[in-house]
């Protein structure tokens, strides 16, 4: 202590003397060096405090010391902190001309503001924040003097315009939480002083909002149409096509960060990637639920997304929209309708836009005079059916609500079933989020209808029923129906269905048997009958069908029927009840999927029986055989016989896994979008060979990609795919498929954890080790692309993850890529709330200021 007390007395005695022989601050420099040791900073002995007390001891400013000042600055003998610091520390606000002289002062350093000791880098920070709360404290005491008020405005400005000083500030707010009380408390003393300065008042506003939200990470530039939604969005309607509007809202808005889309391309990229689709499934069975999409649900996620008191941004969406001309020329051609005025017009219900605007864009659109297409343009506009069954949907629900006549009710829904529309009602359903509605309004009426009665009841517990069963069929029991449900319909759908991934055994389905009633069946349909006489409990008869199959098997088997007895039982099987028949195909198929293979014939011959044409000239009898039919031919794909082509959700595989893949790979790649075929391709590849076999596929696929358009390409398929089970493809890729590109050596089966944070730490743990100071390689890039994703999308688990960064690592990929970081990115990088996160903060933002403060010299 004496000899720090003993050298400051030195500084100051040199100090005088160089102001009476008015130095330079050459010789300053010169002289000093004979009082400081070498490698010593004045700071140790307060050499900035000696010379500021000196250059305002009196009225005025004495310029030479402040020279002396600045030049200890510029050789380093001083730090800016200390600097800083002590300016904010001058309280005689009244001494107005030093006032004045120590703000052009400031105006002079604050250009190349940094820290180049070894000392802690956050004593800047508290420095900088220390000099806003003094600027803050002039504005109050000097705003009778506009010199004053005008140059202490502008140098809060001049921190507030510095991606470097807001950081550091905000690191300061965290570790210094007193201070920026009090710069609070002032900037809201500044705003009842000086209401009336209204450019002021908008920098204070800014300082007292101080927060790691002040620096957002630079907006990414909108690089025009991309295969991310379309991709994402053909995965998401073969994985999950009810999808809650909240949910695919969640999911645009996370694309749309990673894209660095504007409100308006977003919207438009939406509407072009479900026409795409749309016209890719134009006359298939997915017509329906694509066009649902397309001109229902699109319109309904938009309005979700739209701030509805500024709607410009879909007027700019339909302007984009309409530079696809071909796309939106194709889709009329196939529809025979305009698929743009159907669009608007929707959009226009959900008020996103006015009837004077939807005129304008029909207007401005130039409609091709013909367009020669493959296939012959559908009948009636898919989108027009589409939105006409809306209100049909409506209506249907709102009638099963209410106790409506039988012979009304029946005639509804055989109306239902003709042609397309119970396929379209089902697709407006499901997008709509009503699919769960409707079941439960049909289980209803099938419960009402399962006690006897009369042809009118029986019709209306067979066709429910029957509607029931293709709706669990094509969407899953999970879907539409409530756990735990005791109807009849959920009774037999868990005991009985033949399901695709949950096997039933046959003998689970005798159990349900009585042998007397299976008897009474027989004896019925054994001479022909299908006609119920008496009142009947039709939920007996569907589970008593089971043991009527295994009883006319077993006696063709042995000999006691002929083949002609077996077709005159199973036509009076399917004579008047086309739900008998698919209770029917239940068991067969049961038997068969465990059955020797030389023993499935007679069991095959009679599904075959089942599905033949009924013999009744009847019109609803007719709809409801088709629709049997349909239920029957999905249980035998499902049946998945021994010797058959290796079938998952209705694909069927005759080349290895690897070769499917690569080729809906290049498909996609080439053409720039995923069609329907590809993305259920996908999915079954998933299902059979499990996430980690398609991580490492998808990935080696991406390696062979040279051209940047095709890979930005090839990384947006991948991301879309990986939506498939994005946790299961995101832990393999983290734990198994990167480490082993990055090491190029197999790795070991450790990562049985469901959290995805344990392997990523893991992760990044490891690439500490790869990325050596200055070297370039694509692991470097990898390991920048990672953090700056981490921090751009950010979600519950970021600040875990975040926290087990290595410090190195970013110290490590500041050193070698300076020019990829920038303030805002260190900011979020790093956690401002512990005190080794600020520390480490400090330190990098220092050494990427003092990169470009060295590149703006080289450059000026």
């Amino acid at each position: 202590m004496e000899s720090n007390t003993s050298k400051t007395s030195s500084l100051q005695a040199l100090l005088l003397r160089a102001w009476r022989e008015r130095w330079t601050d050459l010789q300053w420099g010169i002289n000093i060096k004979t009082i400081l040791p070498r490698g010593v900073s004045g700071d140790v002995y307060n050499l900035a405090d000696c010379i500021l007390q000196q250059a305002v001891v009196g009225s005025g400013a004495n310029q030479l010391a402040l020279s002396y000042l600045k030049h200890s600055l510029s050789v380093q003998l001083v730090s800016h902190a200390a600097v800083l610091q002590h300016i904010s520390q001058y309280s005689q606000l009244q001494k107005t001309h030093c006032v004045y002289s120590l703000l052009e002062f400031l105006e002079g350093v604050f250009p190349g503001i940094t820290y180049c000791g070894k000392a802690e880098e956050t004593a800047l920070a508290t420095a900088l924040l220390s000099i806003a709360s003094w600027l803050l404290q002039v504005l109050l005491n000097c705003y009778s003097t506009p010199q004053l008020l005008e140059k202490a405005n502008s140098l809060i400005k001049t921190l507030l315009q510095s991606e470097f000083y807001i950081a550091m500030m905000c690191l300061s707010r965290y570790s210094e939480s007193e201070l920026f009380c009090d710069v609070t408390k002032k900037c809201e003393e500044v705003e009842a002083c000086l209401a009336d300065k209204e450019e002021i008042l908008e920098s204070v506003r800014l300082l007292k909002k101080l927060d790691v939200a002040s620096l957002p990470l630079p907006p990414k530039s909108d690089n025009g149409p991309g295969c991310l939604v379309q991709a994402w969005m053909a995965i998401q309607l073969v994985q999950q096509p009810g999808s809650p509007t909240q949910v695919l809202v969640r999911q645009l808005r996370l694309i749309q960060r990673l894209k660095g889309y504007t409100d308006a391309r977003l919207y438009s990229e939406l509407m072009r990637a479900s026409l795409l689709s749309l016209q890719n499934v134009s006359q298939t069975p997915h017509e329906s639920q694509w066009g649902a999409f397309a001109f229902l649900k699109v319109p309904h996620v938009i309005a979700a997304m739209v701030d509805k008191a500024n709607c410009l941004p879909v007027v700019s969406a339909i302007e984009l929209l309409l530079q696809h001309a071909p796309l939106i020329d194709t889709m009329d051609a196939r529809c025979s309708c305009s698929c743009l005025e159907c669009l608007l017009g929707e959009l226009e219900k959900a008020r996103l836009l006015t009837d004077i605007q939807v005129e304008m864009f029909i207007q401005r659109r130039d409609v091709p005079k013909s367009i020669k297409l493959d296939t012959a343009p559908a009948t009636t506009g898919i989108p027009k059916v589409i939105i006409c069954a809306e209100p049909t949907l409506t209506g249907i629900v709102k009638t099963l609500s209410t106790d409506y006549h039988q012979e009304a009710l029946l005639g509804m829904l055989h109306q239902v079933l003709t042609g397309k529309s119970f396929e379209l009602i089902l697709a407006v359903a499901t997008v709509e989020g009503q699919l769960r509605t409707l079941a439960t309004r049909l289980i209803r009426f099938n419960e009402c209808s399962k006690m006897g009665g009369d042809k009118a009841k029986a019709q209306l517990f067979d066709i429910s029923f029957l509607m029931l069963v293709s709706i669990v069929q094509n969407y899953g029991a999970e879907t539409v129906l409530e756990p735990g449900g005791d109807s009849t319909l959920e009774q037999w759908v868990r005991e009985c269905m033949v399901e695709v991934n949950r096997p039933k055994p046959p003998e689970q389905l005798l159990r349900l048997s009585d042998p007397i009633f299976v008897d009474s069946l027989l004896q019925q349909f054994n001479v022909g009958e299908s006609d119920f006489k008496s009142p009947v409990k039709w939920q007996e008869v569907l589970f008593n069908m089971a043991g009527v199959m295994k009883e006319v098997l077993v006696a063709w088997e042995q000999g006691a029927l002929a083949p002609a007895d077996v077709k005159r039982i199973l036509d009076a099987v399917r004579g008047r009840m086309c739900c008998l028949p698919v209770a029917a195909a239940a068991w067969l198929c049961a038997y068969m999927r465990t059955a020797p293979q030389d023993t499935i014939l007679k069991p095959v011959n009679m599904v075959q029986q089942l599905l033949s044409p009924p013999i009744a000239e009847d019109d609803s009898l007719r709809e409801r055989w088709q629709l049997s039919c349909e239920i029957i031919r999905k249980m035998q794909r499902d049946l998945q016989l021994p010797l058959q082509a290796k079938s998952v959700g209705n694909m069927v595989f005759r080349q290895p896994a690897t070769e499917q893949l690569h080729n809906a790979w290049l498909k996609a790649i080439s053409r720039g979008w995923l069609d329907h075929n590809s993305g259920r391709n996908m999915q079954c590849l998933l299902e059979m060979a499990g996430a980690r076999w398609m991580v490492a596929a998808i990935v080696q696929e991406l390696l062979q990609l040279r051209d940047r358009d095709e890979l930005e390409r090839g990384v947006d398929l991948a991301l879309a795919i990986f939506q498939l089970d994005i946790e299961a493809c995101a832990r393999d890729l983290l734990s198994h498929v990167l480490p082993q590109q990055l090491h190029n050596s197999l790795q070991s089966d450790t990562s049985g954890s469901d959290s995805i944070t344990v392997p990523l730490r893991h992760l990044l743990t490891a690439l500490e080790g790869t990325v050596q100071d200055g070297q370039i390689t694509q692991q470097t890039y990898f390991a920048f692309q990672l953090l700056f994703y981490l921090v751009d999308v950010r979600s519950n688990s970021t600040p875990l993850i975040l926290a087990a960064i290595p410090p190195a690592l970013i110290a490590d990929l500041l050193r070698t890529l300076p020019e990829l970081f920038n303030s805002p990115l260190l900011l979020h990088l790093h956690d401002v709330s512990t005190q080794s996160g600020r520390t480490n903060m400090a330190k990098d933002l220092c050494m990427l200021r003092n990169y470009q403060l060295r590149k703006n010299v080289y450059t000026s």
